[in-house]
């Protein structure tokens, strides 16, 4: 029986994202602009979560707490988001897929744009999401202590991401300025790791698996973590690596050697 409900919430959040997708998509046609996506990307967690509670009116002290930490995370990543890309063209990597898709025809650039762009994505997030549908499914059981430890996690994640997202901006801002003489960033949070934002990223959801961990199938959040961990480590870690290799390929190799990539560590001599 516990399985089962389970089941029914998953499907339940699992359907909210799809028509979420399926939203996101029609607007990003009008706009001609994909990139709504990401600054879509962050409220569909909290869509998919906040929804699934409200149908299935479960509202107790575990999956309230999931559901705001969520929602505070969501509107951090989407404001930030949209203040970059506010006024701008569509994001480059878009782009760079709308050119490519169009070539093959237009129905093969809608059918390809919501494979990729707006499904996968859905699918992401909701294996990314099961803390949450499992603490819906169990609400009320998990110990206090695991929500401690839990809430204290997804601060620092949160607030260690937060910090070195700023410190970014803050840089780019002065680079735009030309009052930053360096190529790269490599002070601050960013002189412990290479991806402090990305550490602080998976920390956040270690957090919330972490709460759900003791209930029934809670090593199924587990999923929610490594998940992450395996897409900001393996794919677009990499991915930024090589692009700062190309235009850096002295000043990043040096960054590389003497900097870690993912968990931060003693920052080494620059010299």
């Amino acid at each position: 029986m516990s399985f089962q409900i389970l089941l029914i919430n998953s499907g339940i959040a699992l359907s909210l994202l799809l028509i979420y997708s399926v939203i996101i998509f029609l607007i990003a046609r009008l706009r001609r602009d994909n990139s709504v996506m990401d600054i879509a990307y962050g409220p569909a967690f909290f869509f998919a979560i906040a929804g699934t509670a409200y149908f299935t009116s479960t509202l107790s002290l575990l999956p309230a707490v999931i559901i705001l930490c969520i929602g505070v995370w969501a509107a951090r990543l989407s404001s930030r988001i949209f203040m970059k890309n506010f006024g701008k063209p569509e994001d480059a990597r878009y782009a760079a897929w709308r050119k490519e898709w169009m070539q093959k025809g237009r129905v093969y650039f809608l059918v390809r744009s919501y494979l990729q762009v707006n499904l996968l994505q859905v699918l992401i997030i909701f294996l990314v999401s099961l803390p949450g549908v499992i603490a819906l499914s169990f609400p009320g059981t998990s110990p206090i202590g695991f929500l401690i430890i839990g809430l204290l996690i997804f601060f620092f994640g949160l607030g260690y991401e937060a910090t070195a997202d700023y410190q970014l901006d803050q840089f780019i801002k002065r680079k735009k300025a030309g009052t930053e003489p360096a190529d790269l960033m490599t002070t601050g949070l960013f002189s412990y790791s290479r991806r402090p934002n990305y550490f602080g990223e998976t920390l956040v959801w270690w957090g919330l698996a972490i709460m759900v961990l003791p209930l029934p199938y809670g090593h199924l959040g587990l999923i929610s973590p490594l998940l992450i961990t395996y897409i900001v480590t393996k794919v677009t870690g990499p991915m930024l690596e090589k692009a700062f290799l190309e235009k850096y390929p002295q000043k990043y190799q040096h960054y590389i050697d003497t900097t870690n990539y993912f968990i931060p560590g003693k920052p080494a001599s620059k010299q």
